[in-house]
This record gives C-alpha cells, structure tokens and sequence, in this order.
C-alpha cells in the first residue's frame, strides 16, 4: 500500500512493506522522498521520523538536482542509444586493460538500463552488467566500476577480501566511491 504524506509541506510517498526498520531514500531525478516503513508503524512515527531527518533530506535533494543538472538524462531514445553505443566501446577498450592489469575475468558483459546501481555481477556464471548511467561517468569512475565488479568474481561479498583487492589494484578507490554517490 502506497500513499503521499505531505510533511510541512514536503510530500513523502510511503509504502508499507513486511520490513523491521523505516527505510528512506531520495530518488533521482527530481529528488523525490521515498519511505518504506513497517506495517504496524503509525503515521505519526513516520513524520517524526521525516522531521528528524530534515537537515539531511534537504541536502540530499539538492545533490540529487545537482547531478540531474550535471549528467542530464538523455532526451530521446536516439541520444539514449548513441549513449550506450559509446559506453560500449569505452568498455571494450577499458575492460581488457584492467582484466589483464589484475588478472580478474569475466565470462562477458552488457549494458543495461539500471537506476540504482552503476553495476552487478553474478558471481556463480561471472557475468557483469553496466549500468547505462556510466556513459555520462569519468573514466576513472568506469575504470572504478569496471574493477569492482571484477573483485567480485572473485570475492562475492563487501568482506575483507574484496576490500583488500580493491586497495590492492586501485588505492584511490574510496575517493572515487566516494565521489559518485550522488
């Protein structure tokens, strides 16, 4: 069940779901403010907890804006299109560079559609897909993203040993992360 909450004056959409804890984000583009909150939860609680986070959702929606600004989405499905033909050769040229740098393999890779995360892997079949939000990205935070997924066919989880990887082959790797969260 879903619904707007309008919260001094700022609407919330909220979903209930079979959650312990209320969860909220800032949606990109438009910095749209998304809760889910656990059935039994009142409403009351729900804005309180708005409330609380007040400062913090204010500075999320003007990064979320910010970026929308500084890496457009595309206007048709032709810019759409030439976005991810170009991400496709700059994967092409980069990829093998930093598989034979480290040493790490995929079985293959595609580019897909994805909003809320810049990459994925399978670690059982070794398959890492793009996400098309890339084509507007550095390469550095290709090169980063490209390496990540990588890691992870070796080490499945955010553990110790990815992290070590991670430092190993690109030591400025957190600044990076860092960097590309919005």
């Amino acid at each position: 069940m879903t619904k707007i909450i309008y919260i001094d004056g700022l609407p919330v959409e909220v979903t209930r779901k079979r959650i312990k804890r209320i969860n909220m984000r800032i949606k990109e583009p438009d910095g749209k403010v998304v809760i889910s909150a656990p059935y039994l939860v009142p409403d009351r609680e729900i804005i309180a907890f708005v409330r609380s986070k007040m400062d913090w959702i204010d500075q999320g929606i003007a990064r979320v804006r910010s970026r929308a600004i500084m890496h457009p989405e595309p206007a048709d499905d032709q810019e759409k299109e030439a976005r991810r033909r170009d991400l496709k050769r700059r994967i092409a040229e980069r990829l093998p560079v930093i598989e034979e740098r480290t040493g790490l393999r995929c079985s293959g890779w595609t580019v897909r559609d994805m909003h809320t995360r810049w990459g994925s892997c399978n670690t059982r079949t070794h398959h890492v897909n793009f996400s098309l939000m890339l084509a507007t990205r550095t390469d550095t935070e290709l090169d980063y993203v490209i390496l990540h997924e990588l890691v992870h066919t070796v080490a499945p989880d955010h553990g110790r040993d990815f992290y070590a990887l991670m430092d190993r082959f690109m030591p400025g790797w957190k600044t990076i992360r860092r960097d590309m969260k919005y």
